[in-house]
């Protein structure tokens, strides 16, 4: 079992903007494939969504994934074969886990025709929203045998503060 680093982030980090413009990066390559999409189709208008959602599937590898929670922590795991523990990266943020990767094909140097591909390069870059917070620096991630393993302790309730309250 490979452990992996976890970055932690909050919304104020500096850092953290950099993670947003990556995310509109990737919304930017899929807007303008959809746009291709709409054009190789003699830009007909009537399957916008068609074009947006094929664009996605495209551009983007969307494991197969699952979520727990208990009273504790959550635990997410992701199927992601073949990639190795320096390939991703782990955001932990108090509301959300960010998986990112860049998921490349070994380019060969076969001069054999292909007439067929379905291992080309997609980005991975899947967001858990959370339903509570959790602590990003008690965030693990582990990979063994194509199993991303993500364990996220949830955050310490706040602590009620009695006030007193003077009257003038």
């Amino acid at each position: 079992m490979n452990n992996l680093s976890v970055r932690y982030l909050f919304p104020e980090d500096p850092e953290a903007l950099s993670l947003f413009e990556s995310l509109n990066e990737l919304q930017e390559a899929i807007r303008q494939r959809a746009f291709g999409l709409f054009e190789e189709r003699g830009t007909v208008h009537g399957n916008d969504m068609e074009d947006w959602l094929r664009a996605e599937r495209e551009l983007v590898w969307v494991p197969k994934a699952e979520t727990m929670e208990d009273d504790k922590q959550y635990r997410l795991r992701l199927i992601v074969p073949g990639l190795e523990a320096t390939d991703l990266q782990i955001t932990a943020m108090p509301d959300s886990i960010i998986v990112q990767t860049e998921a490349l094909s070994k380019e060969s140097k076969e001069t054999s025709t292909v007439p067929f591909r379905e291992l080309r390069g997609r980005k991975l870059f899947r967001r858990f929203d959370l339903e509570e917070p959790i602590d990003p620096a008690r965030t693990e991630a582990s990979l063994a045998k194509g199993i991303l393993e993500i364990v996220a302790s949830k955050a310490a309730p706040a602590k009620q503060v009695k006030v007193a309250i003077q009257s003038a």
